[in-house]
């Protein structure tokens, strides 16, 4: 038996069999770039403002766009895009790093960036990006992370196992980061109710905290701040239905959790980061002019 949290990372990464290798666009849910061009080219005004505050504040140049999560960068073409057609005189000088860890993604993703070939550079890893200045941005990235399931059985919380087929079994906790939210769950927790833990987010905000000079961290997800002893639920999706069976045929489905924001920004705080804003998508993409493309 292996924790869920090594159970989901092989489901959704595995090279050959993991959900996130084998989905084909639009198969199981849209991401806001596939919907439509005119998402990415309202987050590059956003972008466009960012670097126009760093310049304010000069902050010496180059400026890099780093991209976590690229896929087959479609996002990261619509960005460049906009940025061309309205800030061509910023859009010359910038920089790109494209991180995505299936290789086959990441090489289409760089050969969208055929024509500026010099000035892009792709990592199948986090810790191959080096220091920077700019934005480092990742869109439906913290809800794919692996993640920890803890479950409520016979009045105790005990963290999720299971085996390769996806066969459930409930035992101790496997790491010690995990005794706080078991014990703030205690109560709030119903028998065989089930909550999602990505101590993985943590780690990954310092690594992005550590390559960030100066500038932007940009997190676009599905999620909210969780108080403590609120409950996470995690979901898998499948062919465009949402439901708790994320044991079920394994590498067939998403498995996902909302993301806790409360707890991105309380370490980002603790690693030196400030919160500049927090805010719905609606909100973000209508105060960036979305309306124009209508």
């Amino acid at each position: 038996m292996r924790t869920f949290r090594d159970f989901c990372e092989t489901s959704l990464y595995h090279p050959e069999n993991g959900f996130y290798m084998r989905r084909r666009e639009a198969e199981h849910f849209y991401t806001a770039p596939e919907l439509h061009p005119a998402f990415g080219w309202t987050l590059s005004r956003a972008v466009a403002r960012w670097i126009d505050e760093l310049r304010s504040r000069s902050v010496p140049q180059p400026y890099t766009i780093v991209e976590m999560g690229s896929g087959t960068g479609l996002l990261s073409r619509r960005l460049r895009e906009g940025l061309r057609r309205e800030r061509p005189e910023l859009a010359a000088g910038l920089r790109w790093i494209l991180v995505e860890r299936s290789r086959s993604h990441l090489l289409e993703s760089l050969a969208g960036f055929e024509d500026d070939a010099d000035r892009v550079r792709g990592c199948e890893r986090l810790d191959e990006v080096p220091a920077f200045r700019g934005i480092f941005l990742s869109n439906e990235l913290v809800d794919a992370l692996p993640f920890h399931v803890l479950e409520k059985r016979d009045g105790i919380v005990q963290e999720l196992y299971a085996d390769e087929s996806g066969t459930p079994a409930l035992g101790g906790l496997s790491a010690r980061d995990l005794a706080p939210h078991a014990r703030a769950l205690a109560e709030s927790l119903a028998e065989g109710q089930r909550h999602a833990v990505c101590l993985e987010a943590l780690s990954w905000l310092d690594q992005v905290a550590q390559r960030l000079e100066r500038g932007y961290a940009v997190t676009i997800d599905y999620g909210k701040r969780f108080g403590p002893g609120v409950v996470n639920a995690p979901r898998s999706y499948h062919q465009h239905s949402v439901d708790d069976r994320i044991l079920a045929s394994p590498g067939t489905r998403d498995l996902t959790a909302p993301v806790d924001f409360a707890a991105l920004i309380a370490q980002g705080e603790r690693l030196g980061l400030a919160c500049a804003s927090f805010t719905s998508m609606a909100r973000f993409l209508i105060d960036h002019g979305i309306l124009d493309w209508l």
